[in-house]
């Protein structure tokens, strides 16, 4: 490791790289080698901390997914009685959306995991499981306790990943505000007969 640099610092100047390659070109196109030449570092040390680029593009996404989680558990925190979904569904839809390289990312490990890596696939299940849990959490403190409809993380999740293949592949902008308005009414309960 070069003189001066500190642990903390390689694997942040990995990953700002990483994410910097990935924007310029796609995940599948860029290599180990790439990301360790734009971080200044040897490839032996970019493999001490990251062995693959699955493990490299898992932690990426999970930071991601860190930082936006922590930005709509301190709205729903900052809301009292009276909880606005729409907003904090509206922030959420942008963070995980708003992003081609957040969401090539996720699909990038969908695709690896569905292609035969039976390691990645276990991570990305117990991911999703962590984000089933994420959303029942939110629920629970944005309705007060309220009991926790069966089913909703799992739809909630879905229409997440069907929204990612979407701000990928269509040229079309996402209408961040509209999809939280149509989320917001499922999660409230009042997208049926309107008595919630």
């Amino acid at each position: 490791m070069k003189q001066g640099l500190k642990e903390g610092d390689s694997k942040a100047r990995i990953v700002a790289s990483a994410q910097q390659c990935f924007s310029d070109k796609s995940v599948d196109k860029t290599t180990l080698s790439e990301i360790a030449r734009r971080a200044g570092i040897s490839k032996g040390t970019l493999y001490y901390y990251y062995p693959t680029k699955n493990d490299l593009v898992f932690d990426i996404a999970g930071i991601h997914m860190a930082q936006i989680t922590e930005k709509v558990f301190a709205m729903m925190e900052k809301e009292e009685e009276h909880p606005i979904w729409k907003e904090v569904l509206g922030t959420l839809f942008e963070g995980l959306l708003g992003s081609k390289t957040r969401s090539r990312l996720h699909l990038y490990l969908i695709n690896e995991s569905l292609s035969g890596s039976p390691a990645l696939r276990d991570r990305l299940e117990l991911t999703y499981t962590q984000w089933f849990q994420l959303v029942e959490d939110g629920y629970r403190r944005m309705a007060g306790g309220h009991a926790f409809p069966d089913g909703l993380a799992r739809l909630l999740v879905a229409v997440l990943d069907g929204l990612v293949i979407q701000s990928v592949t269509c040229e079309n902008r996402l209408d961040y505000g509209l999809l939280a308005e149509v989320a917001a009414s499922l999660v409230d309960g009042k997208g049926d007969d309107g008595n919630g």
